[in-house]
């Protein structure tokens, strides 16, 4: 079964750094560190190509990881690009931390307090 996917929010971002893949859920806080082959099927995935294990061995699985992760969901249009064969060096993996979920998720320019100014949290009602 050939399969398209969409990045399941405007939350979730992705940025290159040196060569290393990290994909950021703003909504959560967590990021993730993709491997070399990890980031070659994620750009697969946001380029629109349909995703089958013809693409790369594991693609099918890799890409229902994601969505477990909350990255990324089926893709809601019926077009896609076909699937470009990919040569892996290795098995696609992904590491996940929220070590910095906290900060991630804080909202700096509106979560103030009234009398305190920023950076100081709001305190919320229990």
């Amino acid at each position: 079964m050939t399969t398209c996917y969409q990045l399941a929010g405007p939350d979730i971002v992705h940025e290159s750094f040196g060569g290393d893949l990290v994909v950021l859920n703003l909504r959560s806080g967590q990021y993730f560190g993709l491997n070399p082959s990890a980031a070659l099927l994620w750009s697969a995935i946001v380029d629109g190509q349909s995703i089958t294990d013809d693409l790369a061995a594991g693609a099918v699985a890799f890409a229902q990881h994601l969505i477990e992760l909350g990255l990324i969901v089926p893709a809601t249009t019926a077009t896609s690009k076909p699937a470009v064969p990919l040569s892996l060096v290795s098995a696609p993996t992904i590491e996940v931390y929220d070590d910095l979920s906290d900060l991630i998720v804080a909202d700096p320019i509106h979560d103030v307090d009234d009398e305190a100014g920023w950076p100081k949290m709001q305190k919320t009602s229990s």
